[in-house]
């Protein structure tokens, strides 16, 4: 696997974030598509009501949020860690 000079390894940890950053933007859409078109994206029924689909998409932007801070984090860290003698 070719790695880029000076770019921190990716870990499955840093993986695991991304997949869940992933998730989340799914989770933001579905609510949104509800509030835009009172469309379901992929599972019938979710969300069901205007309250759902705030809620959905609420947790949907605080769940990519904290998984995309997670992530830097990790990749700061990793960094940080590669630099020291």
């Amino acid at each position: 696997m070719h790695q880029c000079v000076g770019s921190p390894p990716v870990t499955l940890k840093v993986m695991f974030h991304a997949l869940l950053d992933a998730f989340a933007m799914l989770v933001l859409a579905s609510g949104l598509l509800w509030l835009a078109r009172r469309e379901t994206l992929f599972i019938p029924d979710v969300p069901i009501s205007m309250a759902s689909a705030v809620i959905t998409g609420v947790a949907g932007a605080a769940l990519m949020l904290w998984s995309a801070a997670r992530r830097l984090r990790e990749l700061a860290r990793r960094r940080a860690d590669s630099k020291l003698p």
